[in-house]
């Protein structure tokens, strides 16, 4: 019976000895961070500030990698982060970024899934298309551009912003050009029969003079004049 209890007792003895050993940062600590992946907005930095939060448990058995993904993916630029150890002392992080389509009501970026991104544009006016519009909506505008786009591509005309106001009527500023109000009811039909016209247009008169042109008739258009400065 003694026999009995002082193998059992150095059985667990022996197991809390390697269980504090296994979880000891000391014991096992990571200390080789690889990042791979586009790193043209997150920087090296950002993901060690995240590392340092987990001091305490940089260790290879006790890494908090659910956590420290979340973490990760809650930084601006970030779309997406994976996190593998590798033996003994190594945590490798590749990271996804964000792949930005447009600028958002001038303080916030649009990815390609119409999400926005609640990161500064500050530097990239004239990269990226301008959208406005309510939040809620911004992947509906998001599929307005696109598809009014590749319609205007064919005159080779480019949108510099396309807005949707509160009724969900949509006015376009071509790059270099003049506006277009589409309206709220049959925008696509608009556009084709806008570029169908623009050759007359062109011909007969000064591009450079129009303001802007309003389609929102059903028959046909008008146009608006830029004022002569004085």
């Amino acid at each position: 019976m003694l026999f009995f209890i002082g193998l059992v007792y150095l059985i667990a003895n022996s197991f809390i000895k390697i269980k504090t050993w296994l979880t000891d940062e000391q014991s096992l600590p990571l200390t080789e961070l690889i990042l791979t992946g586009e790193k043209k907005h997150v920087l090296l930095q950002d993901v060690r500030n995240i590392l340092i939060k987990q001091k305490d448990r940089l260790n290879f058995f006790t890494l908090e990698i659910a956590e420290i993904q979340h973490q990760l993916e809650a930084l601006p630029w970030v779309y997406s982060a994976s996190i593998r150890k590798r033996w003994p002392a190594t945590i490798k992080i590749h990271i996804v970024e964000q792949s930005i389509v447009a600028i958002w009501n001038d303080k916030n970026l649009l990815n390609r899934f119409g999400e926005i991104v609640y990161a500064s544009p500050k530097g990239l006016k004239g990269e990226y298309v301008s959208l406005y519009g309510k939040d809620e909506f911004a992947n509906d505008v998001l599929i307005s551009y696109k598809r009014i786009s590749q319609l205007l591509k064919v005159n080779d005309f480019e949108i510099a912003s396309l807005e949707n106001d509160a009724r969900q009527a949509t006015r376009i500023v071509l790059k270099n050009s003049f506006k277009l109000n589409l309206g709220q009811e049959q925008k696509l039909d608009r556009i084709q029969n806008f570029l169908k016209v623009f050759p007359l247009l062109e011909r007969k008169y000064d591009i450079d003079k129009i303001d802007y042109v309003d389609l929102r008739y059903d028959t046909g258009f008008a146009i608006g004049w830029k004022q002569k400065k004085k």
